[in-house]
């Protein structure tokens, strides 16, 4: 029976050799196991993603990624994880069941990942949007945005609130998420204030997706590309910036999200790219 070598990864990390960041599995394959094969290994990994990795040539590299309950067609954390390994100073093509994207690893190691051109729908509705609060404890929201659907490879549905203090307080209820995420066919949902403690940081988020058998997550990158998308787009953030966003805080995971956001002389979205530090934690063999 053959084995193969899943490498850890703390990603997204807030500062490099520190406690925190999101996991994520990475295993490099000549051929890509089963549907079933690779669902079993991330299921035994357990980390909320696992990557499995082709090599097509030396700038050219396909990714499948899997959490424990099915396969996604992208993972913004897992993706960090897989490039912080790769030459430094590279740009490279990542091949997806979706799209290809490009990914650029910088001199000092920092990823640099561009998403899919954002797509937004926003949710209007009185009883949609009650709904959606209650699942996760509020009653009222922030108004300066309203609660959207929105997309750079994975949709989510993104909820402003107030403050912090707010966002911590928040009471997901799980089994409800999962369903209304299930109704609305997202994978989560992204959680965020533009009124954060830190005030180095454009926003402070969590990330509920329990669709997936992810409750919470310390670091979402493909969420924070579309949450940027959402602020330039609604001009409560200037575009071709770093923006910064904060997560993990409530798991004891702090993680920080860059972000840039590109647009045309129309002010059309042109391009959206997030950027962060990934490190290798362990390893683990397993068998197939």
């Amino acid at each position: 029976m053959s084995e193969l070598l899943v490498k850890h990864y703390n990603s997204l990390l807030a500062v490099a050799n520190a406690l925190g960041g999101n996991k994520a599995g990475v295993a490099h394959v000549t051929t890509f196991p089963s549907d079933s094969v690779m669902q079993n290994v991330a299921k035994q990994v357990g980390f909320s993603e696992t990557a499995f990795v082709l090599t097509e040539s030396p700038e050219i590299v396909f990714v499948r990624f899997f959490t424990p309950e099915g396969e996604v067609d992208l993972c913004g954390h897992a993706t960090i994880a897989v490039f912080s390994a790769m030459q430094r100073n590279t740009t490279y093509t990542m091949k997806t069941i979706k799209a290809n994207l490009t990914i650029r690893v910088d001199g000092g190691g920092r990823v640099h990942m561009q998403q899919s051109t954002p797509t937004f729908e926003p949710i209007e509705n009185p009883l949609e949007v009650q709904e959606i609060l209650l699942s996760i404890g509020l009653k009222d929201t922030n108004k300066e945005i309203p609660i959207t659907i929105a997309s750079t490879g994975l949709r989510d549905i993104f909820i402003p609130v107030e403050s912090s203090t707010v966002l911590h307080a928040l009471k997901p209820n799980f089994s409800r998420i999962a369903e209304i995420s299930t109704q609305w066919d997202t994978i989560g949902m992204h959680v965020y204030t533009l009124h954060p403690d830190d005030k180095n940081v454009t926003a402070e988020c969590r990330n509920f997706a329990p669709r997936y058998a992810i409750d919470e997550e310390a670091a979402t990158g493909s969420s924070s590309g579309a949450l940027g998308a959402i602020l330039v787009h609604h001009h409560r953030c200037p575009p071709s910036t770093n923006l910064v966003f904060s997560q993990g805080k409530s798991m004891q995971l702090p993680s920080l999200i860059g972000c840039v956001v590109q647009v045309d002389d129309s002010n059309t979205i042109t391009r959206v790219e997030i950027n962060g530090i990934a490190q290798e934690s362990g390893q683990q063999c397993i068998e197939l």
